[in-house]
């Protein structure tokens, strides 16, 4: 078996100090190939080429999101229900919502560094922001951040240049009132996908705005407006099926804001 890092130790200790480096290397490099678990030329080239991958926005995005929901021990149904919540907010369908879903998976596993060259790539100034708030909703789904998901978020928001501050004002858009945490865990899931349907933020805490978005996506989706402009029948069908959906998220909505 060869083990690349001890060849390449060895050679350099051998260059720079004959025999007693060569011997130097030997052991340093044995140790370092164990550490590493590096057996091969082969391993090496890919550990290299894994820790330099750079990932799609929605790859990263969610890889990001999926090591945040792991990172305090195990992922719990609000992190999941938020990670679908943000999915439905791209757009995702068909092929990149399965995507998203692995890149979750994957993420559990994952070194944070590994995600850093994504990151950088895809999300700068506004997308980087828009990122930061998609992770402190995961967050903030358990009721709860940890130090060690906050210094994660810090060293990302560090790594896309994102100030501190600015860090700070984005968890605070995001983060529960308190208000909102005596309430139901079952009734705070089912308020964040209303808002999500009706392409709110989690933060919303205006009815106004809420009607708002309501009228203008009814206006825009009613069938019989459909049926006017000759839309096919599928379309129709479509949407129906959105009325009822932005119907159904209003009804929840005005419980919530309405005494």
């Amino acid at each position: 078996m060869i083990w690349p890092v001890t060849v390449v130790a060895t050679a350099l200790g051998l260059l720079i100090a004959s025999i007693p480096g060569a011997i130097l290397g030997v052991v340093l490099g044995a140790l370092v190939d164990r550490y590493l678990a590096i057996p091969s030329w082969s391993a090496l080239w890919q550990r290299l080429g894994r820790q330099s991958a750079v990932y799609s926005a929605e790859h990263s995005q969610f890889m990001l999101l999926g090591y945040l929901a792991k990172l305090n021990g195990r992922v719990l149904p609000a992190h999941i229900q938020q990670v679908r919540i943000e999915m439905r907010r791209l757009g995702l369908e068909g092929y990149k919502y399965q995507a998203a879903i692995t890149a979750f998976s994957q993420g559990k596993d994952a070194q944070l560094t590994d995600l850093r060259a994504g990151l950088q790539a895809s999300f700068k100034g506004e997308k980087a922001e828009q990122l930061l708030l998609s992770a402190w909703r995961v967050i903030w789904s358990e009721r709860k951040v940890s130090p060690l998901q906050r210094k994660t978020l810090e060293y990302c928001a560090k790594w896309l240049g994102v100030k501190q501050a600015r860090l700070a004002e984005l968890e605070l858009q995001v983060k529960p009132s308190p208000a909102q945490n005596n309430k139901p865990a079952v009734k705070l899931t089912e308020l964040g996908q209303a808002l999500a349907v009706l392409g709110l933020p989690s933060a919303t805490n205006s009815f106004t705005q809420v009607q708002r978005a309501y009228r203008r996506l009814l206006s825009e989706n009613h069938p019989d407006k459909l049926i006017g402009a000759g839309a096919s029948k599928s379309r129709i069908e479509q949407a129906n099926d959105r009325t009822q959906e932005l119907h159904s998220a209003y009804a929840v909505l005005r419980k919530h804001y309405r005494p």
